[in-house]
């Protein structure tokens, strides 16, 4: 038999500040993901889910619906503020792909923009952005009689939205508590805030992964601070769901000795990790699929090392494919993997509310197709976690394990680079100055500073300080973090220091350099191989027409110290040609066919994705730094374009420690 065990993970920092929640993401991310993943689990009482919600998540949703926090998207649909500047906020923090079906908003939108709206036309917005926060799976009579309206909303209508949007707020925990008391489903909860454990433990334990980025020594380290944080997300879950959970998530998959150690302190039964750490503590690769076994840590704790091949597809690799096709090429995929001659336990662990705005239809008719598929299956029973602790499947013994995540055998993504090792600093500094002050203050005080240094060591900061991202993310995760720590020495009755009021990394860079490192396969080999290059859609390489109808969806591009690389997808796989010119000092073209030879100077593979790797050196002069290109595109119909029409893309190259500008 093949056991399947999949765990949705659900997770959001804290956007809570005096108070009030200022972002669209709380209300939206319940309406879009979490309440609709608990309606079509309901639809498949066959299957068996497992669900990770982090303690910081579970307090802004309950949060919102006691009126502990006031959560300003949910205030403005019922009431008369007119504030242009934030609405359009809320506006930019709809994904693009959701935002570019809602037409009458777009529409809506571009009125603000211009300065041509009316206060009926905010009104309608208003609406509009609440219907957009609503997934297809729960989109109901009287909300398709608003979409259908389209325009001139009153005040009833509104107050129906609204009331629609507190019921659901109000039930979506009720309805995961029903299918966990059913045995549907298993919940388990993750330390406090969502920290990086083995980093709150020591950073220093950063330095025994394989990471080339600089680790200062002796940065941070309070285990008490771990302790902390898992205790009060422990707590946290009990209160909600009534009951001790028997496993936990650690935030990122990161693991170490130490915090297994501790998981097992606190009675934690199992855990789980990416199958790369299982590889590198046993400083092989993995046999027989040794990570689909269930691996006794010292025999205190249990741990599950997830697939992390078929849990990336489908958090990054089916949103290229039709979305019911999808779900068979999953199954297929299942049963490819597994040893039909014994017991097995698949293990699949992602995000539970990324991958699906990314799918064609947002995975509205991926998971049906895939539930239908499990639950009809003869030979795959999906299971939880607990469950597979007593089934007949080899258990292995571990005495260590490597430190790392689900990102990679090291921490890089949260210390090391610049930006996040100066807010480790910070962070240290601060949580120094606690220690020596915390007795002067009273248990109503004690309690409020703990509770800002645990948000202040969220991993979310580090992870925006660490990774390439645009600038006006970067800044608000940023201001999230200062406001934190200035929260901090406001309880403590100490001045903030100056350096607090200005942002930790400098955002005033006038350029993007897209540094990248992909491998030339034709596939997508993890998602932030391509993460940091330039991203176009060729929708908006055309204003008013598209000259022909090419079959082309996204152009990437990017560099390193040796190397331009170009990427584009197509609607399908096409057998497109490919010209690309360069018009600076060194005049160059290279003609791209599927069939042809790899005879160029350049390397290059048709696969899922069309992959290109050009050496500087054909296509640069020394000193030069600055390169202009097109992109000729022709399909076997004969059909040609040059993109961009009447521009050229441009790259500035900077080597890669120059791009973290301090």
């Amino acid at each position: 038999m093949i056991y399947l065990s999949i765990l949705w993970h659900m997770h959001q920092p804290s956007y809570v500040f005096n108070g009030e929640i200022n972002t669209i993401i709380p209300v939206f991310r319940t309406l879009f993901n979490y309440y609709p993943m608990a309606v079509l689990t309901e639809k498949y009482p066959d299957i068996k889910i497992n669900f990770n919600f982090t303690p910081v998540l579970l307090d802004q949703i309950q949060g919102i619906t006691s009126a502990k926090y006031y959560d300003n998207f949910l205030s403005i649909l019922v009431d008369d503020t007119n504030d242009e500047e934030k609405i359009l906020t809320f506006a930019s923090e709809i994904p693009g792909r959701i935002l570019e079906k809602q037409y009458t908003l777009k529409i809506l939108l571009d009125k603000v923009k211009t300065n041509t709206f009316s206060v009926q036309d905010i009104s309608d917005i208003k609406v509009h952005l609440h219907l957009a926060c609503f997934h297809p799976f729960i989109i109901d009579e009287e909300l398709k009689q608003l979409v259908k309206k389209s325009r001139y909303f009153d005040k009833k209508e509104k107050e129906l939205l609204y009331n629609k949007e507190k019921n659901i707020l109000k039930e979506t925990i009720n309805k995961y508590k029903n299918l966990m008391k059913t045995g549907q489903c298993e919940i388990i909860t993750s330390p406090m805030t969502h920290p990086i454990m083995p980093l709150l433990y020591n950073t220093n334990i950063a330095k025994q992964t394989k990471t080339s980025l600089p680790i200062p020594e002796n940065l941070f380290s309070y285990p008490e601070d771990a302790e902390e944080q898992l205790i009060r997300g422990i707590n946290i879950f009990k209160t909600t769901f009534e009951k001790c959970p028997d496993g936990i998530w650690p935030p990122e998959g990161s693991l170490s000795n130490e915090i297994l150690d501790l998981f097992a302190k606190h009675n934690i039964k199992w855990t789980a990790t990416d199958q790369q750490l299982l590889s590198e503590t046993l400083s092989r690769p993995l046999f027989q699929k040794e990570h689909y076994n269930i691996w006794d840590f010292r025999e205190k704790i249990f741990i599950f090392f997830r697939d992390h091949h078929l849990s990336d597809m489908i958090g990054f690799s089916y949103q290229h494919m039709e979305e019911k096709e999808a779900a068979v090429n999953f199954i297929e995929h299942i049963h490819k993997s597994s040893d039909k001659t014994k017991n097995q336990l698949i293990t699949i662990i992602l995000d539970g509310e990324n991958p699906w705005d990314y799918y064609p239809s947002f995975g509205f008719y991926f998971l049906p197709a895939l539930y239908t598929m499990l639950s009809e299956s003869s030979d795959i029973k999906t299971i939880t976690f607990s469950e597979a602790l007593k089934l007949d499947i080899k258990h292995e013994k571990l005495e260590r394990i490597v430190p790392g995540s689900w990102m990679g055998v090291n921490f890089d993504n949260w210390i090391g680079k610049q930006p996040a090792n100066t807010a480790w600093k910070i962070l240290q500094q601060v949580r120094k100055l606690s220690e020596e002050k915390i007795n002067s203050l009273d248990d109503t005080k004690k309690e409020k500073l703990k509770e800002y240094i645990m948000l202040a060591e969220s991993s979310d900061w580090f992870w925006w300080y660490s990774i390439p991202a645009d600038k006006k993310i970067k800044r608000k995760f940023d201001a999230y973090f200062r406001n934190n720590i200035r929260k901090i020495y406001e309880i403590l009755d100490v001045k903030a220091p100056e350096f607090l009021n200005f942002p930790v990394e400098n955002y005033d860079i006038e350029e993007f350099f897209p540094y990248i490192k992909p491998s030339i396969d034709g596939k997508i080999t993890h998602f932030y191989e391509w993460y940091n290059a330039v991203e176009i859609d060729a929708a908006d390489l055309w204003t008013t027409f598209k000259p022909v109808e090419i079959p082309i969806k996204k152009i990437f591009y990017g560099y390193d110290d040796e190397n331009v690389y170009i990427r584009i997808d197509t609607l399908e796989k096409q057998n497109i040609e490919i010209e690309i010119t360069f018009h600076n000092s060194v005049k160059q073209k290279f003609y791209i066919k599927n069939d042809l030879s790899s005879s160029l100077p350049i390397s290059f593979v048709y696969g899922d994705i069309i992959e290109i790797k050009i050496p500087k050196k054909e296509i640069l002069l020394e000193g030069e730094k600055t390169i202009f290109f097109n992109i000729s595109i022709r399909d076997r119909e004969g059909h040609e374009i040059v993109l961009p029409t009447g521009d050229y893309f441009k790259i500035t190259f900077l080597s890669e420690e120059e791009n973290w500008i301090i």
